[in-house]
């Protein structure tokens, strides 16, 4: 005989089909949402390649390290309080604080601070690691050298 998941109250017993029945029981069901948003967390769907327009994946481009302090010298240059540059750019006062306090801008909001305040803020990459091998008769760099070097 088979038995399924019921609830009876707020209890959830296991009964046979015909204590069901006999109980008016209610068969566990789970909600479609929460069916679906369960389904969808089992079988991942693979992330979709960034954009074309992506500043940041481009590589050839960073944002620079004092980006909080060059927008707010330009727009202090600029005689702007947070909130005319807000209303210029279309942002709130809060993601215009949060950029010149150092929190990261999305891209669009980077272009936004480049065109209105006529500054810029992408920079070309620069490497900050660089190695030196020699071309003596040496026998080259082994995977152990390697990791020993970044240990």
């Amino acid at each position: 005989m088979s038995v399924r998941s019921v609830k009876t109250g707020k209890t959830e017993v296991t009964a046979c089909g015909r204590c069901v029945d006999k109980m008016n029981l209610i068969p566990k069901t789970v909600a479609p949402g929460l069916a679906k948003a369960r389904s969808m967390a089992a079988h991942p769907r693979p992330s979709a390649p960034r954009k074309k327009n992506d500043l940041m994946s481009r590589g050839e481009k960073e944002l620079a390290e004092d980006f909080g302090k060059r927008i707010s010298t330009a727009r202090k240059k600029m005689n702007l309080s947070h909130q005319q540059l807000g209303k210029k750019m279309a942002e709130t006062v809060n993601v215009i604080k949060a950029a010149e306090s150092g929190k990261m801008p999305t891209d669009s909001l980077i272009r936004k601070f480049e065109r209105i305040l006529n500054i810029t803020l992408m920079v070309e990459h620069t490497s900050s690691e660089t190695r030196r091998l020699d071309s003596g008769p040496s026998r080259g760099m082994t995977f152990g050298d390697y990791f020993n070097d970044a240990r």
